[in-house]
């Protein structure tokens, strides 16, 4: 069913049970040790790539690291979280529930404080949505009333504890 642009602003703009601003993404305080050992694990994998005649794995390789130079030091940008009865809205874009699979709250402060909600589709990429200064029972009990909750994730997605490791 396809909804009015009309429509669709006014229910993004009445989602007001939870409201607050988070960082886009995780901010990664990379200092000059870290350039330098990723520099070198680059350089070695693009000499193993170009020894091996594998020149596309080289591309990749430089490729990767120019983007994560430029692109990796840019502070967050704030995105306006808000959650409602309709859905949930992310940076002004609605997923309305019948749109999410369920959700699961990571909540060991001051480290993690994150929500992550699944959308139904496999070509959505979930969202992980940081709770900043917001209380995780309230946002929980709300979320139930809507969508089922994910217990067996008890611990951050495998991929954001190595993001946060290697600081990606």
């Amino acid at each position: 069913m396809a909804y009015s642009k009309e429509f669709l602003d006014h229910m993004a703009s009445s989602q007001d049970a939870f409201v607050w601003e988070a960082p886009a993404h995780e901010e990664v305080d990379r200092g000059p040790r870290w350039f330098l050992w990723m520099s070198l694990v680059a350089l070695l994998l693009a000499a193993y790539a170009i020894y091996t005649a594998n020149y596309l794995f080289a591309f990749i390789i430089l490729l990767t690291a120019i983007i994560l130079v430029f692109a990796g030091n840019e502070k967050p940008r704030k995105v306006l979280i808000q959650i409602g009865n309709n859905g949930v809205v992310v940076d002004g874009r609605l997923y309305r529930f019948d749109e999410l699979a369920n959700f699961a709250i990571i909540y060991y402060p001051p480290q993690t404080k994150v929500l992550y909600v699944e959308p139904n589709g496999v070509l959505q990429a979930r969202m992980r949505i940081e709770l900043e200064d917001e209380d995780p029972v309230a946002i929980r009990a709300h979320l139930k009333k809507f969508l089922q909750e994910d217990l067996d994730l008890q611990e951050e997605h495998f991929s954001d504890i190595v993001g946060r490791l290697l600081k990606l």
